[in-house]
């Protein structure tokens, strides 16, 4: 166990793959050259490309962080689990390896949770490119009635998840301050260790993107309060032409987002919260392939000699590829749900 000291960290970097591996060494690289000591960093390497591994591996040696290689995929939760679990300073703080973060980004997190006390910090999360230009996120709500929410009747709760304000704003045109806000990103957030005591551990049964606003939602059920900092900026690259997909992200993206994952994740959460009657899931889930489609499927055909420009070639491609990469998505889910069980068992004899 550590000795704490005033030079000591108090915060543990832990990074872990969100959907892909081509922009992780990279992304590495940033924390290290943006952020000033102390600070210990714990990478979570589940099923990276070998060539990614040793780079990671090699930068981790260098820097002496910690790295824990895992040679199958994780979930997001079950990265963010391991990681926080490894750890032992006041705060963790949870950066996806898609995410640059900016110069001097974590010392006004750290102040911000120690100025109010909150069990969770967001920075301002900003997307694409140029980094640190565009709002992706900058606070939001899962609900418009948050009393009601709590402490009304279960059939009457509504999920809102206005999880993207001020998304597609320059962030010179918003005067953001410090301010609460019902929803963190999982993007990039500092979180209070001891925090988990009382709300537990990320929701392993939440594979799927909605794991944000559930850990959201278990953090205010238990008093818990989550700040936005907007002094400190880190900027999430997801894949469009600036920052598309490669081919060693391809199996990673697809399990991510497979109709299996998504089918179970929108079902658990909607019974965990009382939301069977609330439209939003219904709606939502008509909207389950559009990853595939925008990002696996339309670069595929746009790389097709003199046909790839045509709409109509792109639209048949999407009926006939889609059913296909779906498949395929239910079949990583499948074997991802196996192998977990496997490792599981393992883990407990």
């Amino acid at each position: 166990m550590r000795h704490h000291t005033d030079n000591a960290p108090k915060a543990t970097i832990i990074v872990s793959a969100r959907e892909r591996f081509s922009l992780a060494v990279r992304s590495l690289n940033a924390i290290v050259s943006a952020t000033r000591a102390p600070y210990d960093l714990i990478y979570i390497d589940a099923g990276s490309p070998k060539g990614i591994a040793s780079e990671l591996r090699r930068i981790c040696a260098e820097q002496g962080f910690t790295y824990h290689r895992i040679d199958h995929y994780l979930s997001p939760a079950q990265s963010r689990n391991r990681g926080h679990h490894m750890a032992d300073t006041k705060y963790v703080v949870f950066v996806e390896n898609d995410v640059f973060v900016a110069d001097n980004w974590l010392a006004p997190l750290i102040e911000c949770a120690e100025q109010t006390g909150a069990e969770v910090v967001q920075p301002l999360i900003c997307q694409g490119a140029p980094l640190h230009t565009e709002i992706h996120h900058g606070g939001g709500n899962f609900t418009n009635d948050f009393d009601g929410f709590f402490n009304g009747p279960l059939g009457a709760r509504r999920l809102a998840d206005r999880h993207f304000l001020h998304q597609g704003k320059q962030v010179g045109d918003v005067a953001l301050t410090r301010s609460e806000t019902q929803v963190c990103e999982t993007h990039c957030m500092l979180v209070r260790r001891d925090a988990f005591e009382r709300v537990g551990d990320f929701d392993e049964k939440m594979p799927y993107s909605k794991d944000h606003v559930d850990f959201s939602i278990s953090v205010w059920a238990k008093d818990g309060r989550i700040m936005l900092e907007p002094r400190s900026i880190a900027t999430v690259c997801h894949p469009d032409r600036f920052h598309p997909l490669e081919a060693m992200d391809l199996p990673l993206f697809v399990l991510r987002w497979s109709p299996k994952w998504q089918r179970e994740s929108l079902d658990y959460f909607r019974n965990k919260w009382g939301l069977q009657a609330d439209p939003y899931f219904d709606k939502y889930a008509k909207q389950k392939n559009w990853r595939y489609h925008d990002n696996v499927v339309l670069p595929a055909v746009r790389k097709l000699p003199f046909v790839g420009s045509s709409h109509k070639v792109q639209k048949m491609a999407s009926v006939a590829m889609l059913p296909f990469v779906s498949a395929v998505g239910t079949r990583l889910g499948n074997r991802h749900a196996a192998r977990t069980a496997n490792w599981n068992s393992r883990e407990t004899q």
